[in-house]
């Protein structure tokens, strides 16, 4: 987890089927913390066998799946669902709670006030990551959009969690990576897709992928009066080679498979 800043290990157990470790993570801008569960995970129907609410959504973490393609179709996505939901969740919550805190450094500067040394550090390193010098742009790329297109990117990119780059590196939207010897080669070429820990990481390297880089401009600018999943989708034909096919597609699969009634999901604030 890049972005977050880890409080303490509190717990550690093993169990015939998954390894877990819990700990305390401190979400920015927020007077609570979010107990999270790093769960690695062998069997895929104890996923299933977990209770599930989506108004309250477990913080669980997976850092290894298996291949979902054992499980019948409706099996399939439920567990794939139920395995992407909290960490897109948790993702989204980190983004906003920074993306309120420059907001209200922006209305003290509007004011003519000056920013403390820790203000301002914070918002250079912001600037920085997210590749702009501007507030308005920050605020523009600092920004999230409905869990249903994430789901059904994710969905059309690892195949519903049967693709081999889900089951061997948590890379569940086909990110690639540059770096010489990283990642994991694909076959019959010299490409390769990038490794990520856990399932959050790979979901936390879409969304800065989405809100920093060029090819998106569009879709941030359109996700700022629009929350419409089929709407928005519109804007992200340059995500795949296949352009227009690839917004037909993911709008099936999210009208097909309702994917818009977990826009409403929230963490188990518990």
């Amino acid at each position: 987890m890049k972005h977050l800043s880890y409080i303490a290990i509190v717990a550690v157990t093993v169990a015939i089927f998954f390894v877990s470790a819990t700990e305390l993570v401190q979400i920015t801008g927020q007077n609570r913390s979010i107990q999270i569960e790093y769960v690695n995970i062998t069997d895929p129907e104890i996923i299933l066998k977990e209770d599930f609410d989506c108004s309250r959504v477990k913080p669980i973490v997976y850092t290894r799946v298996p291949n979902l393609s054992s499980l019948p179709l409706s099996k399939r996505k439920e567990a794939f669902i139920r395995i992407l939901l909290p960490s897109i969740l948790i993702a989204q919550e980190n983004i906003i709670n920074l993306r309120n805190k420059v907001i209200k450094l922006k209305e003290k500067l509007d004011k003519k006030y000056q920013l403390t040394d820790q203000e301002y550090i914070f918002l250079s390193n912001l600037f920085n990551k997210y590749k702009t010098q501007k507030l308005d742009e920050l605020l523009r790329r600092l920004n999230t959009h409905p869990v249903s297109i994430i789901l059904a990117q994710a969905a059309l990119e690892s195949g519903w969690g049967t693709s081999r780059f889900f089951v061997e590196a948590n890379n569940v939207f086909g990110i690639w990576t540059f770096k010489k010897g990283s990642g994991v080669k694909a076959v019959s070429s010299e490409a390769r897709l990038a490794r990520f820990s856990s399932i959050l990481e790979a979901v936390q390297e879409y969304l800065f992928n989405i809100n920093v880089g060029w090819a998106y401009e569009g879709f941030r600018i359109k996700r700022i009066d629009s929350e419409k999943p089929l709407v928005l989708i519109n804007y992200l034909e340059k995500y795949s080679i296949l352009r227009k096919e690839y917004v037909n597609r993911l709008n099936n699969l999210i009208r097909s498979n309702h994917l818009e009634k977990y826009d409403s999901c929230s963490l188990d604030p518990s």
